[in-house]
């Protein structure tokens, strides 16, 4: 990485707590928020890793999330309801999946869902966090609206994601971790920054018109992935996760980089099942399965057929064995607000 760092996974979330509290930023949700940051950096997923630490910061500054506030549950049979009451993102989810994950103990199956809530980072994070317990795990959130639905011409949905974990005998959990729009919109700020045309299908211009300019683009609206069926799913994790969890839906929903006069209000859904009886059953079949996945001929251009989450645990092989990676232009963000904080920065190995 000629223009970025590498360091080790426990410094990093150290420094990240450092600033975080430096920030004011108080009890569990400290190392919660660091935690999810990081675990984003070492599994691949740069966009939402700690790059997002700086906005997180202004937001704490700036009143716009509250860093002493503590989630409340309340419990209905199989079903818990969370208000984040304004928290970090990342301890509101945590505290809904984790009551999901409780309430399975008792019913086999069970649902939670959070309302008044932050941008909480990857639903992979709380979806595999359930899965290495033993349960399986549908995570869900929604987003501000930068996308269309498929047929409109202006932004009405987030890039709403679901994460699915399925847990293993041996070995990590299958984890499927999508967004619904057609291609992560960090990828269109990139090619933006290069100059670069986009696919079509990746965008739509201020008039609703398919482009492959990417400022036109950003300027527009996303495009969802397979027209009506990201489109669909967007919708139906708006409405789980909005509308019926309580939370803010459409475009009520704030931006967490553009909104400055309210709280985001974003919603959560988990569902939570116990399979450890299942696991027991079928486990062998299982991994004979994924094995067979693995040993189907890979087409032209690839080297091998991944299974769902597979580039993410290779990267975090890596991570853990050399370093996570930071780019150049996000370590030094964090530098200078690290200097603005008080902060020490860890060193970077030679």
């Amino acid at each position: 990485m000629s223009d970025g760092v590498r360091l080790p996974e426990r410094e990093l979330r150290s420094f990240a707590a450092d600033i975080l509290t430096s920030a004011g930023l108080t009890g569990p949700a400290v190392d919660l928020v660091a935690e999810s940051l990081v675990d984003a950096d070492v599994h691949g997923v740069a966009s939402h890793g700690l790059i997002r630490l700086p906005i997180y910061v202004e937001r704490l500054r700036r009143g716009m999330v509250d860093p002493r506030a503590e989630p409340t549950v309340e419990v209905s049979g199989a079903r818990a309801s969370v208000d984040g009451r304004n928290a970090m993102g990342a301890l509101v989810a945590t505290t809904a999946v984790d009551a999901a994950c409780a309430l399975a103990d008792e019913f086999g199956v069970a649902t939670s869902s959070a309302r008044r809530s932050n941008h909480c980072g990857t639903m992979a994070f709380y979806a595999r966090r359930a899965a290495s317990r033993g349960y399986l795990a549908v995570a869900m959130s929604n987003a501000p609206v930068t996308m269309a639905y498929h047929g409109g011409r202006t932004r009405a949905v987030g890039t709403n994601p679901l994460a699915v974990a399925l847990p293993r005998p041996d070995g990590p959990p299958v984890v499927l971790d999508i967004a619904s729009s057609a291609v992560a919109r960090g990828k269109i700020i990139v090619a933006d920054s290069k100059g670069e045309e986009i696919p079509p299908g990746w965008g739509i211009d201020p008039a609703g018109r398919p482009t492959t300019v990417a400022a036109q683009a950003l300027e527009g609206a996303m495009l969802p992935f397979a027209g009506p069926k990201g489109s669909g799913l967007a919708l139906m994790i708006d409405l789980l996760c909005g509308v019926f969890a309580g939370a803010a839906s459409g475009p009520e929903l704030g931006d967490m980089y553009l909104n400055w006069d309210r709280p985001q209000n974003v919603g959560h859904c988990f569902l939570v099942a116990r399979f450890d009886g299942a696991l027991r059953r079928e486990g062998g079949r299982l991994e004979d399965f994924l094995a067979w996945v693995g040993r189907l001929p890979p087409a032209e251009g690839f080297d091998a057929v991944l299974l769902p989450g597979e580039p993410e645990q290779r990267a975090a092989r890596a991570a853990r064995r050399d370093g996570v990676p930071l780019a150049g232009p996000t370590w030094a963000e964090l530098g200078d607000l690290a200097a603005e904080l008080g902060v020490r920065v860890p060193l970077v190995p030679a």
